[in-house]
């Protein structure tokens, strides 16, 4: 029936719609939905915060954008800010593609919640271990740590190792580094028996063993259930 209405051809299905542009602001339930779906116009007002994050299927925002703050952590596709962005509080950007603003750029950068400079957020590979045990702000000490690295914060400074045991991949370390203001950083430091390279991981600070950790790292509680045939 449908051939025989259409002359014989079936009509193409139609495509989805873009909304109008509009010069009055939306919802920011709305905004990130039109955004994510590709739907967003330029020159788009936001009400209040802008939450992007954890979208890897954003690759750009639209030119123009305007809201109260943005949050676009780990947006991994995200490489660039869009054209005549208005930011009026914050951009919370950990994670994501950013790796760099141009000078003067006016944006105030948040890293996981804190408030952050270009240097921390972009040069992360300038941040020495030093730098790290100067910082007395506890919240920020933590961010430096997260751009640093374990692996590299741990080279630099050292570590008091308080149990170490050895696994089919070598010699594993359950190190921890002491602050006199907040918790300890604990880590296990292990090696893969098949690639050979050195994991560190973060674990709580409660950990007494190798093993303790490993089994926490694997998702049991109680260690005694923890029976690997490999750990790595």
């Amino acid at each position: 029936m449908l051939s025989l209405m259409s002359n014989g051809r079936v009509p193409k299905k139609l495509a989805k719609q873009h909304p109008p542009a509009s010069d009055e602001p939306v919802s920011a339930e709305l905004a990130r939905r039109l955004i994510l779906e590709h739907r967003a116009w330029h020159g788009m007002r936001v009400l209040g915060h802008l939450d992007l994050s954890g979208a890897s299927q954003l690759y750009q925002l639209p030119e123009n954008l305007t809201c109260e703050s943005l949050d676009i952590s780990d947006c991994v596709n995200l490489t660039q800010l869009s054209k005549g962005l208005h930011v009026t509080h914050w951009i919370e950007l950990a994670g994501s593609g950013i790796t760099n603003l141009e000078t003067g750029h006016g944006f105030v950068l948040r890293w996981r919640g804190v408030r952050v400079s270009d240097k921390i957020a972009f040069a992360g590979d300038s941040i020495t271990g030093q730098d790290i045990l100067n910082t007395e702000n506890v919240e920020l000490r933590r961010v430096l740590i997260e751009r640093v690295g374990y692996e590299k914060f741990i080279q630099q400074v050292g570590g008091l190792i308080r149990h170490r045991d050895r696994d089919v991949g070598g010699e594993r370390q359950l190190i921890y580094i002491p602050f006199e203001d907040d918790e300890p950083l604990m880590v296990l430091k292990v090696i893969c028996p098949s690639t050979g390279h050195t994991h560190i991981l973060r674990v709580p600070p409660y950990m007494q063993t190798c093993h303790q950790a490993a089994a926490w790292i694997a998702g049991f509680d109680n260690p005694d259930d923890y029976h690997p045939i490999i750990e790595a």
